[in-house]
């Protein structure tokens, strides 16, 4: 094999954030902000800048849960990270 056909093997398998996102709406994820709050819940929508639409969310602080939401919408620039359920 040479290298540039191994690059574009490699190029090809690699997994983007956003598109492995998109692929995962529907399921449950847990978001931690910047500020460290955490929601955990259905995510219903993500967009390009990673803003979600979250559905039967829940509000964790230090690991308890301290309220139930209907709906959140967060913002993506406030996100630190995305944690899928096969993850949870």
């Amino acid at each position: 094999m040479k290298i540039s056909e191994y690059l574009v093997s490699q190029t090809n398998s690699a997994k983007r954030p956003l598109a492995v996102l998109q692929k995962s709406t529907k399921k449950k994820v847990l978001v931690r902000l910047k500020n460290e709050v955490e929601y955990k819940g259905k995510m219903d929508n993500v967009d390009s800048y990673m803003n979600l639409i979250m559905t039967d969310a829940e509000e964790i602080h230090d690991g308890k849960t301290i309220a139930h939401y209907g709906r959140v919408i967060v913002r993506g620039n406030n996100v630190l990270f995305i944690k899928l359920e096969n993850e949870l």
